[in-house]
C-alpha cells in the first residue's frame, strides 16, 4: 500500500514523456551511433554498416536484423542512427508505450484500502466450519533442511591462518609451502623444541625402622662395628609388632 503510493507520487514529479530509465537508455544509445555508414533504400528503410557487421532497419515494421528492438521495445543503435538521419522524426515516437510516464501512472493508479483493527471487524456467522484441506503424507523421508530464499545472505566460512607460512585458508598440518619459499618471504619457520622429559617418580614402598634413640627414617648403626644394619625390604610384611621387634634384636646379636 505505501509502496504504491510512493511510486505514484514519485511519477507525478517527472516532466518528460519517458520514464527516467528509458530516457537514460536513449541518451546512451545515441553515443553509440558514431562511425555508422547509412545506405538508404527509401525514406523508412536503410542498410546500416558498423565497423564489424551489417544490419537492415525497417522503421515501418519497427524491426532491426539485430532483433534488439523487437525484444526490448527500445530502438537499437542502428535504428537510432537512421532516425537521426531522417529530418522530422523523433525517437520517442518509435519507443514502446510501456516506457511512457502515462503508462507508469496508470499502473499505480489503483489504491489499496486501509484496514482497521481486527477487534473492530464485523463478526459474521457462516453456519459451517471451514476445515483445512485433506492432506496425505508423501512417501519418503521428510525433509529437515529449510528452503532458503534466493536473496538470503550466505554464511561466510571462517578463514584459518597457517602458523608456518603465515598464509590463510589452511592449517599448519596441511601446509605445502617449501622452506625456501618461506625464507624468501622473510618468515622462516623455526622447528618446535621438544619438551623436556621429567624423570618419573617412583613410589617409595620401603618401610623405615624406628628404634629408641634413633630418628625415624634413618639407618641405625651397631656399636663396636663398622657395618650398618639395612632396613627391612618392603616386600616383607609383619603381622605382629612383637615379631618385628624380636627379629631386629636377633639381627643385632648376630652382628654384635
Amino acid at each position: 500500500m505505501t509502496k504504491l503510493d510512493a511510486r505514484r507520487r514519485c511519477a507525478l514529479r517527472w516532466k518528460h514523456a519517458l520514464v527516467p530509465n528509458a530516457l537514460r537508455n536513449v541518451q546512451d544509445v545515441r553515443k553509440m551511433t558514431n562511425g555508422f555508414i547509412i545506405r538508404r533504400s527509401d525514406d523508412m528503410r536503410a542498410e546500416i554498416i558498423s565497423p564489424t557487421h551489417r544490419f537492415v532497419v525497417d522503421l515501418i515494421a519497427r524491426e532491426c536484423s539485430c532483433n534488439r528492438w523487437t525484444l526490448t521495445g527500445m530502438p537499437c543503435s542502428h535504428a537510432t542512427a537512421l532516425i537521426q538521419e531522417i529530418r522530422g522524426l523523433d525517437i520517442v515516437e518509435f519507443i514502446d508505450p510501456c516506457y511512457y510516464t502515462e503508462a507508469y501512472l496508470a499502473t499505480y493508479e489503483l489504491r489499496v484500502n486501509p484496514l482497521m483493527d481486527r477487534q473492530l471487524w464485523e463478526h459474521v456467522e457462516l453456519g459451517y466450519t471451514v476445515l483445512p484441506p485433506m492432506s496425505r503424507r508423501p512417501r519418503g523421508r521428510p525433509k529437515t533442511k529449510r528452503i532458503k530464499d534466493p536473496n538470503e545472505a550466505k554464511r561466510t566460512k571462517r578463514m584459518h591462518k597457517c602458523s608456518r607460512c603465515e598464509n590463510w585458508s589452511h592449517h599448519k598440518s596441511s601446509c605445502k609451502e617449501s622452506l625456501q619459499a618461506i625464507e624468501a618471504q622473510g618468515t622462516q619457520a623455526l622447528p618446535k623444541q621438544p619438551r623436556k622429559q621429567q624423570p618419573k617418580r617412583r613410589a617409595n614402598n620401603k618401610k623405615t625402622i624406628s628404634t629408641p634413640g634413633t630418628v625415624e627414617g634413618s639407618q641405625p648403626h651397631v656399636k663396636g662395628g663398622n657395618q650398618s644394619v639395612v632396613g627391612v625390604s618392603s616386600q616383607v610384611k609383619w603381622a605382629d609388632g612383637k615379631k618385628y621387634e624380636n627379629k631386629f634384636i636377633d639381627t643385632l646379636k648376630k652382628y654384635g
